[in-house]
């Protein structure tokens, strides 16, 4: 073994050399062959615990194509045992590190390695119009998964991941056209209801807007732009796009209960306003 032994540490290979210990559970299927992959990850030689790269450190994800050869062997070992979301320490031996040679400067000859890496989402490569709109009905549903078990930031990216799929599709038949068009309305709102978690509410009311621009009569538009608007004291706008959505549902529960809280969340804001007024008039 080239680590400590651990109950929790999982061999993926039949020398033992390639072990993980997984820090965070993930959701769903794990990455395969050829499909693109999106980490972030820090890098250890082990036998010092001293870090020698960091995706975190730099503030920008890494993206990579299994087994192109772009990585280190242990990872193509070990990512594909991954679900997005998971967290997991990986441990190596130098033969799928940088070998005996190391890296100049960077890492010493023969050294064994940990990394901690984190799976932010993957996507296959597509096509046909017909490919593309059903990768993207297939990472909306990844994402669905993933915001119902509170993993909002991964759940993100598989919507914009399946935005990218169809955001510029229309050399297509009118049908798929039309499927692409209804498709990318609701990746736009999953997009809003995950700024809304993150209280990103400028970037919530920008995908709205551009999910009201396709379809007007949206109600989910209309409730989830007036609620951003809400959250940020903008009671007038808040207002305003709750009228515009009633005029498609006037009955609709959400939008009426929203409606209520706004203009009462604007009374009182209005009377403590006019209260700090008299204070500073009286002093």
């Amino acid at each position: 073994m080239i680590n400590d032994s651990n109950m929790d540490l999982i061999n993926l290979t039949k020398d033992g050399n390639v072990t993980k210990r997984i820090l965070r559970e993930g959701v769903g299927v794990s990455p395969e062959k050829g499909n693109s992959v999106c980490v972030h990850y820090e890098s250890f030689l082990q036998e010092t615990n001293t870090k020698f790269d960091s995706t975190r450190d730099r503030k920008a994800e890494f993206t990579f194509n299994l087994n192109s050869g772009k990585v280190v062997e242990a990872w193509e070992v070990a990512i594909p045992t991954m679900k997005v979301g998971e967290k997991a320490e990986i441990f190596c031996s130098s033969e799928y590190g940088y070998g005996d040679e190391g890296r100049t400067h960077i890492v010493p000859r023969k050294a064994n390695l940990r990394f901690e890496v984190e799976l932010l989402g993957f996507w296959e490569n597509a096509n046909s119009a017909a490919e593309r709109i059903a990768l993207a009905e297939k990472k909306k549903l990844e994402g669905n998964q993933l915001f119902q078990t509170g993993l909002t930031e991964e759940a993100l990216f598989a919507y914009r991941k399946a935005r990218d799929y169809i955001k510029d599709l229309w050399n297509c038949e009118p049908e798929e056209l039309e499927q692409s068009r209804l498709l990318i309305v609701t990746i736009q709102l999953n997009i809003a209801a995950c700024y809304l978690r993150l209280k990103n509410y400028e970037f919530a009311i920008e995908v709205c807007k551009r999910a009201l621009n396709r379809d007007c009569t949206n109600i989910k538009g209309y409730y989830r732009l007036a609620l951003a608007y809400l959250e940020l004291g903008e009671f007038d706008q808040c207002i305003e796009f709750v009228k515009l959505g009633l005029e498609y549902r006037p009955s609709n529960p959400e939008l009426l209960a929203l409606l209520s809280t706004a203009e009462k969340k604007k009374e009182r804001w209005l009377k403590e306003s006019k209260k700090i007024y008299r204070k500073m008039c009286d002093n």
